[in-house]
């Protein structure tokens, strides 16, 4: 019975984020996905209290989805070395994000400030994990020169959040910019600052292209 309700749940959401990434979040009502999926209005609010509340959630999924995949140990196997693996990571979440950018944009827009701050810091954090464990294999590689692994990859990673967070404030063009259109504006700058604060070898060189 728990399974059930689980599925049909996945179900609405499912519908819903095909109907809002077709015709747009605003566009999209409650009838739009109860009549696509012939239900009840009543059966929709049992498993959701708004249109809000769908959306949220479907980003909430869509962020577990690019970060479970990253964590897979079996992902980064035979890969090459320690550039390479960073290369592979930077560009998968660049990939995966722009690919469900426009439903995390959409939820962006809402007064669910607290919720996508939470996502984003689960998102980032695994990133920084897996840097770590890059950082250290390019030490024993010879290919970086970083005593400090762990902080390091959290100056990498939050600074360049952090950056982002004081850009938007001072620009207004980027009032509706999300991270990850950010991270795809800047991907290159973003490699450089890799490069230097890894004390890269000069014949090695990180490309994160989605």
């Amino acid at each position: 019975m728990r399974n059930s309700k689980r599925e049909k749940q996945k179900e609405i959401m499912d519908t819903a984020l095909q109907l809002f990434l077709e015709k747009g979040y605003e566009k999209t009502s409650i009838k739009d996905i109860t009549e696509k999926m012939n239900i009840a209005t009543g059966l929709f609010h049992y498993y959701f209290s708004s249109k809000e509340d769908v959306l949220i959630k479907c980003a909430y999924l869509n962020s577990q989805m690019i970060t479970e995949e990253l964590q897979l140990e079996t992902f980064f196997e035979g890969k090459g070395n320690a550039v390479e693996k960073i290369n592979l990571l930077m560009s998968q979440v660049l990939h995966n994000v722009s690919e469900k950018n426009d439903i995390i944009k959409d939820s962006a827009k809402i007064n669910q400030s607290l919720l996508l701050d939470r996502i984003t810091y689960i998102t980032l954090e695994i990133i920084i994990t897996k840097l770590v464990e890059f950082i250290k294999e390019g030490n024993d590689e010879k290919i970086f020169d970083c005593p400090y692994p762990q902080q390091t990859a959290e100056i990498l990673v939050y600074g360049f959040e952090r950056m982002f967070r004081k850009q938007k404030e001072k620009d207004e063009s980027l009032k509706d910019c999300t991270l990850s259109e950010y991270f795809m504006q800047n991907q290159y700058k973003l490699a450089d600052m890799f490069k230097k604060l890894l004390c890269m070898k000069q014949e090695y060189h990180f490309q994160f292209n989605k």
